[in-house]
């Protein structure tokens, strides 16, 4: 089945570039920007880079001086021109279970990281996180550091350590269903929060609307996720955990309208041995106003598995500080089974509110809607997000 999708979307990757079209999380849809612009990797997420710094400055509901914290913001900055810049992501959650109209609200941590990088010469850059938080899905991981080599910026940059593979596009929500498998209860991650593997990864991005990755990854954190085999027993997603897993990624970067207008476009594929997952994305923005995203992903364990998942985002800048976004996903998983073969389908609506009150301090309620094959049932929730 992957190989039949993996030509159409090849196909399709062709028709569209001809139509200005991409996807990636909506900051760099609505305003135009590469995820390596604001962030000292190509992939996104982590450290970011002096530009991601300075374009969340002045992004904010209320000023640090208007509540008498300029003092304490100016503790806080990560703007020392030192050998080594540093920042660090902390968030927490407040919602209740929809397995059961009678779970409490809960209030937990889902990330506490701390990130550092530094420019050791003029080639090489060191990056680094670490997250105090713990560990709760299979394939994730309290750490990752990697070295990024690059001559110059005509040439294709190296980077090697242990990290994320470039799978797909890397939102901030773990729970977005392209990186989960639709089970009966819900869903289950497939892509961890701060999944990581031993990676060698070569990246071409010399032109901005261009982004080309092909890399080698090990395979010890994804053998950590469990499928039942033919019989009904669990096993390994993967058959042998030393065997490294293949991939390669493009993204397409397109503008229009003097500008106004941005486009992405892209795919990405990773095999290891019987298992494969693909990943289309795409998406069009306004400047600093409107977006759409998209994402389909596609993945199969040979004989036993197939997954479907697929997940739409549509969102409106209210203010600089303030966006508000809809996303409807969808996930399908079909089960081989000595007993027969079954189906099971899972459905997702989220209504939500993206606010930064203070500098590096985002307030975001839900409303979350989610439909499986034995509940249906609808919680508000509260994420809060300090980052530096």
């Amino acid at each position: 089945m992957i190989r039949r999708i993996l030509l159409a979307g090849t196909v399709g990757l062709g028709i569209m570039s001809a139509f200005p079209a991409e996807a990636v999380p909506q900051f760099a849809l609505l305003t135009g920007n590469r995820c390596v612009n604001c962030h000292v990797t190509n992939q996104g997420g982590g450290q970011r880079s002096e530009l991601g710094r300075y374009a969340m400055e002045g992004v904010s509901l209320l000023s640090p001086e208007s509540v008498g914290l300029a003092g304490l913001f100016d503790a806080l900055s990560t703007e020392g021109g030192g050998p080594v810049e540093w920042g660090f992501d902390f968030r927490a959650q407040t919602v209740r279970s929809h397995v059961s109209s009678q779970t409490d609200r809960r209030y937990f941590p889902m990330q506490a990281a701390v990130y550092a990088s530094s420019a050791a010469t003029e080639w090489l850059t060191l990056e680094g996180t670490y997250n105090f938080g713990p560990k709760k899905f299979d394939g994730q991981e309290r750490w990752s550091a990697s070295a990024m080599l690059q001559p110059d910026f005509n040439w294709p940059q190296l980077r090697i350590g242990y990290f994320q593979p470039s799978v797909g596009l890397r939102f901030d929500d773990h729970t977005m269903f392209p990186r989960s498998t639709a089970v009966s209860s819900g869903s289950q991650s497939l892509i961890a929060p701060n999944y990581a593997e031993m990676a060698a990864e070569l990246t071409y991005y010399r032109y901005r609307w261009l982004t080309v990755t092909a890399g080698i990854a090990g395979a010890r954190s994804l053998a950590e996720n469990r499928v039942d085999d033919f019989m009904g027993r669990p096993i390994s997603l993967v058959v042998d955990e030393d065997r490294p897993s293949l991939l390669g990624r493009i993204a397409l970067w397109p503008r229009a309208a003097q500008g106004r207008l941005n486009f992405s476009l892209g795919a990405s594929y990773l095999r290891n041995d019987d298992f494969d997952l693909l990943n289309l994305f795409g998406g069009i923005g306004y400047q600093d106003r409107l977006y759409v995203q998209g994402e389909l992903a596609f993945q199969e364990k040979l004989a036993l598995r197939e997954g479907r998942n697929g997940s739409v985002e549509a969102g409106v800048q209210l203010l600089d500080s303030v966006i508000g976004y809809a996303r409807g996903e969808v996930g399908r998983t079909k089960l081989y089974r000595s007993t027969g073969d079954s189906e099971v389908t899972t459905k997702h609506l989220v209504i939500g509110l993206q606010a930064i009150v203070l500098p590096g301090i985002e307030i975001r309620p839900e409303y979350r809607l989610l439909d499986t094959e034995v509940f249906r049932s609808g919680r508000y929730a509260v994420q809060f997000h300090i980052f530096r």
